[in-house]
């Protein structure tokens, strides 16, 4: 079954009206030509090679984690670059992802980073609502996830600074024991509005999750379904007795992930013409990485580590 919204990088800028697709490079010969044939572009084995044949105004980066540092720098030099949509995170290194932000505002260039949820209608709505006070005062956030603190992690810290404010603290915990550098961790938060959080790591190999809980004095925010539905409780009266109260039943409503990657690639267009800042900009994709890579410090040394905000 086809999930309904748009999933690539190729086919979203193919939908954008202001944009002419004009090239893709991969350097699995067989996966360029596909894809060249697919959206009728000019595909390159060699990514210097294509930006010096097409100058491009803006590029996306969507390879491999342990690539990006060494992709976006050269993508953000090459003098006709204008913006540069990444995925994330920036870099596997919190010096490095520091080093691009700077480069990137050093030379004009609007980095963007893909973090999902950021530019879905369905969060967006759901910002708002906490904003005006709907929730009330936010007490709690809690979660879990699958693959990685820094792969799939940094994508539930920077949603929780979206919605809730900078994360402040990160004590991390390496309950699954997981080899490689990028562990799946359990973390304790702290956040700079007095929020306390606590992320639950997963084993993938069971299966994959991404939700969230929200808890506030006025009601009760989930993210649930990896973020294709939003459930909303308000507080109201409760029937069991005088003077109680309790959470209504849920309404929901579409997380509408499938209308992230236009409205990057749409937003990042707006950038260009106006010089207003990405929806998720450089520095926003830099706290969630130093919070993953904090967790991960944590983690292997038993202390809790302050971030800055």
């Amino acid at each position: 079954m086809l999930l309904p919204g748009v999933w690539s990088h190729a086919e979203a800028y193919f939908a954008c009206k202001s944009i002419e697709l004009v090239a893709a490079c991969d350097a699995d010969p067989e996966r360029v030509e596909k894809c060249a044939k697919r959206w009728g572009v000019r595909g390159y084995p060699d990514f210097a090679g294509m930006l010096e044949s097409e100058n491009p105004e803006i590029v996306s980066i969507c390879t491999p984690d342990g690539t990006h540092f060494e992709m976006i720098g050269q993508a953000i030099r090459h003098p006709s670059v204008r913006a540069v949509l990444a995925e994330k995170p920036l870099s596997t290194g919190i010096s490095q992802a520091e080093e691009i932000v700077a480069l990137a505002e050093s030379r004009g260039v609007f980095l963007a980073v893909n973090y999902t949820r950021r530019y879905c209608p369905g969060f967006d709505r759901l910002r708002k609502l906490i904003a005006l006070g709907q929730l009330g005062d936010i007490q709690t956030v809690s979660g879990h996830y699958t693959k990685g603190a820094l792969h799939n992690g940094s994508h539930w810290f920077d949603l929780a600074h979206f919605l809730i404010g900078p994360i402040r603290s990160v004590t991390g915990f390496d309950r699954l024991h997981e080899s490689g550098p990028d562990p799946t961790l359990d973390a304790l938060l702290e956040f700079e509005g007095g929020a306390s959080g606590f992320l639950h790591s997963c084993d993938a190999a069971a299966y994959a999750i991404f939700e969230m809980d929200i808890i506030g004095s006025k009601g009760r925010a989930k993210i649930v379904d990896s973020g294709f539905r939003i459930e909303i409780q308000r507080v109201g009266a409760s029937p069991f007795g005088a003077g109680y109260r309790r959470l209504e039943p849920a309404e929901s409503f579409p997380g509408e992930i499938g209308q992230a990657l236009p409205q990057a690639v749409e937003d990042l267009v707006g950038c260009i013409e106006t010089g207003k800042a990405p929806r998720c900009s450089g520095r926003d994709a830099l706290h969630a990485a130093s919070v993953s890579l904090a967790a991960i410090e944590s983690a292997s040394g038993g202390m809790r580590i302050g971030l800055k905000t």
